[in-house]
């Protein structure tokens, strides 16, 4: 049902030249009336049509940056999708125009995604989030071994990030498993004991899609198909292993000291759920919906997942289930995440309580685009 309703056509209008809200016209005014007529708004009808044409004058100027070739926003709100829109190009030599259902490297956008899945098995009683991680894993690195899964998910076990020049090693060999990846860190000496601290790391990700296909009992990306995507009516979320022709993939973009090239070649399927997934805008907004209103797991889960984590001293790291925590200039809490590296960049903006989603993905590196994604969110809060 929701996949249908996504696949309406608010992606088949063609952008507008040059569109402002100082310079936009009545018929324009008309048109996004008519769009979005059947959606419920957060805000009232009358501020409603100057928020969309704000959303469209930021996403105009971001693909108008010379650092940018395609880029993609869906808006969702509520059950319903409000705004969903591509901008420039997903492939600039074939003239390609970008669409919301194109998929991008969200890179750690996939975070988010993971750690769902892990709070879904400990929802089934499957995975105990506080048990040492050796009890599903025995053969780990005795470092490693009392490391627990809420920790992995909260960077708070201790494991490093990438040093210098690694991202390139990391990126250059294909990982049928995640516990191929674990060879790059599982030797080295932890930052500091687990639970102490907190430093931001994607391998601890890759260590917990391990510990994700041993307790499931399947590799990680059928456990994540099957049981999360499918369920929800998303089919195109798929692992970035340069494996496979996929015509919907926006090809890849790398910007340097004025000039854009085609990306250098990167496989991310080493960094599994820790930046390795493709996915499109409107999946990141769909499956966010679904798991605001109950579709995955239930309200006491989806509490804990909007909790910030804490140390062993119980102070807050504002950081929960593969999103940060943060609270705007009027109150409101919101949660984001942002996700970039070679050929993309990406923003997630959620607030749950008015259950409002922005995603926006590009595909170029380049500086972060949350800034824009906040904004646009708040226009569309009363």
């Amino acid at each position: 049902m929701l996949r249908s309703m996504l696949l309406k056509p608010y992606y088949l209008f063609e952008p507008w030249e040059n569109i402002t809200p100082k310079s936009s016209s009545m018929k324009k005014v008309a048109i996004l009336s008519m769009m979005f007529l059947g959606v419920l708004p957060l805000v009232a009808q009358s501020n409603l049509e100057d928020a969309y044409l704000r959303t469209e004058a930021i996403m105009q100027e971001i693909a108008g940056r010379e650092d940018i070739v395609g880029v993609s926003v869906t808006i969702g709100q509520a059950d319903s999708i409000s705004f969903a829109k591509g901008y420039g190009f997903v492939d600039r030599e074939l003239k390609v125009k970008t669409q919301p259902y194109h998929r991008f490297r969200v890179y750690s956008l996939s975070k988010h995604i993971t750690a769902i899945a892990a709070a879904k098995l400990a929802e089934d009683g499957i995975l105990d989030l506080d048990q040492p991680i050796s009890t599903y894993i025995p053969f780990l690195a005795e470092q490693l071994a009392q490391i627990t899964t809420r920790q992995l998910i909260g960077h708070t076990s201790g494991i490093r990030s990438y040093e210098e020049g690694e991202w390139q090693r990391v990126s250059n060999g294909l990982c049928v498993t995640p516990f191929e990846s674990l060879l790059s860190f599982e030797g080295d000496s932890l930052l500091f004991a687990p639970g102490e601290d907190y430093a931001y790391t994607s391998f601890g990700y890759v260590l917990l899609s391990a510990v994700i296909e041993k307790v499931a009992k399947q590799p990680f990306m059928d456990y994540l198909s099957e049981e999360i995507f499918k369920p929800l009516g998303i089919t195109s979320i798929r692992l970035d292993d340069d494996g496979q022709v996929d015509y919907q993939a926006a090809k890849a973009y790398e910007y340097w000291k004025g000039t854009m090239y085609n990306a250098r070649y990167a496989n991310n399927s080493c960094k599994f759920g820790g930046g390795g997934l493709l996915a499109s805008t409107l999946d990141i907004v769909a499956f966010n919906q679904q798991l605001l209103n109950g579709g995955l797991v239930s309200a006491e889960t989806l509490k804990m997942i909007y909790t910030s984590m804490k140390l062993k001293d119980g102070s807050e790291t504002k950081y929960g289930f593969g999103l940060q925590f943060d609270v705007d200039e009027k109150g409101r809490a919101y949660a984001w995440h942002s996700g970039r590296s070679r050929g993309g960049r990406n923003a997630l903006v959620i607030y749950p309580e008015q259950k409002l989603i922005v995603c926006i993905s590009a595909n170029t590196n380049g500086d972060g685009i949350v800034i824009e994604a906040e904004t646009i969110a708040k226009s569309l809060l009363p």
